[in-house]
């Protein structure tokens, strides 16, 4: 037995990060349909959690208050909800996406787009801001926001270097947003306070 096979024998176990393609073909066999929403964060499925109202009214609100100020920058559009085909393995159904106008044919928004995430958390918190996060600063989203409902703020992140953001600041619910990382882009939350 030559040492290539004795290896393949002794080796450790290994995880198997499922791909973005491997997901699809799982989706569209119906392995999802009585899951409810899940989305691919580095080769992993994650369910996620019913929409609760607070979490609804705060998206809605803001997808209005995004998706008029998107309205200024003349090659952004604001998509919502939306999956972002980030890496191999990350395929994550983000809450509201700015990215660039895009004519093709793409089933999914790309990181090559992708200028600015809005994720609304109602119950989600610690998953926005622990995964996520580090999933959209390692494949260079600009721009990170995150609505804390319970807290009626939002933390908005820029500067992304390897799993995390360098520069942070945080807004309440009313305040006006001007974004870091998109010239003219300044979001008006009055409708949230």
């Amino acid at each position: 037995m030559g040492n290539e096979q004795a290896l393949a024998i002794h080796r450790e176990p290994v995880v198997h990060r499922i791909t973005v393609e491997e997901f699809l073909a799982l989706d569209e066999a119906g392995f999802f349909k009585d899951v409810g929403r899940v989305e691919l964060i580095d080769g992993e499925i994650f369910e996620m959690a019913p929409l609760h109202v607070p979490h609804a009214r705060t998206l809605m609100q803001l997808t209005i208050a995004v998706g008029l100020a998107a309205d200024a920058v003349a090659e952004i559009e604001a998509l919502t909800p939306v999956s972002a085909r980030l890496d191999p393995h990350s395929l994550p159904e983000a809450d509201i996406v700015l990215a660039l106008k895009d004519d093709t044919d793409q089933d999914f928004v790309t990181a090559a787009t992708v200028r600015l995430v809005v994720e609304v958390s109602a119950s989600s918190l610690r998953h926005d801001l622990g995964r996520k996060l580090r999933l959209y600063a390692r494949t260079g989203v600009p721009e990170y926001w995150v609505a804390d409902v319970a807290g009626r703020r939002i933390l908005c992140f820029h500067a992304p270097e390897d799993e995390a953001y360098t520069a942070q600041t945080e807004f309440a619910f009313g305040d006006t947003i001007a974004a870091v990382t998109i010239p003219d882009l300044v979001v008006d939350t009055a409708r949230l306070s």
